[in-house]
């Protein structure tokens, strides 16, 4: 054999094995782009499937967050409607002094504040100007309250005191009258 023969035949043996060997790692590309693009499409799918969960979360969160922010400002609106009624109320309550049931309150009032303390020679503490509407009282009346009205009746010694001036009664009934004024308003 000459040896341009056998260098020949030795070429196309290594061109054939090199077009097999190029084949095969086309083929192998090709696989393994396709297996890479079917992961990074699984992937994509994953990714666009987390993403609309967060978005329905934060979605849900933000929607919870605004209710509540809504029912925030909506109570603090209804407690300064309330508390603006409570202190009109209040203001009211100071022109009671003028009103015609005033008269029989305040008797009604230290009647009641003598038989709790049921103590001889009781004094009863009134605003200035009260004394021409208690009736009857058999007690001891100093005018030097001052304030919306009522009144303070003590023992003798002072060591007993029922309060019931108008701003005691407002303070004692303050929650009380607070439900109220919210329940007419909002319900």
């Amino acid at each position: 054999m000459d040896i341009g023969r056998l260098t020949s035949g030795i070429l196309a043996e290594a061109r054939a094995e090199a077009k097999a060997i190029t084949d095969a790692a086309k083929a192998e590309k090709s696989r393994t782009l396709d297996e890479e693009k079917r992961k990074v499409s699984l992937m994509l799918a994953g990714a666009e499937e987390e993403a609309g969960r967060f978005v329905a979360a934060q979605e849900r969160e933000r929607i919870a967050w605004a209710k509540l922010e809504a029912k925030k400002i909506s109570g603090e609106a209804r407690e300064f409607v309330v508390r603006d009624a409570m202190d009109i109320l209040y203001k009211q309550l100071a022109s009671f002094r003028r009103d015609a049931r005033y008269g029989n309150f305040l008797n009604a009032r230290v009647a009641s504040a003598i038989r709790e303390l049921s103590t001889p020679k009781p004094v009863v503490h009134i605003c200035r100007g009260d004394s021409k509407l208690l009736k009857g009282v058999n007690a001891k009346v100093v005018e030097d309250l001052s304030g919306m009205g009522g009144a303070i009746v003590e023992s003798a010694d002072g060591s007993v005191r029922v309060d019931y001036t108008l701003e005691t009664l407002f303070e004692d009934k303050r929650e009380l009258l607070r439900k109220k004024v919210y329940e007419r308003m909002f319900r």
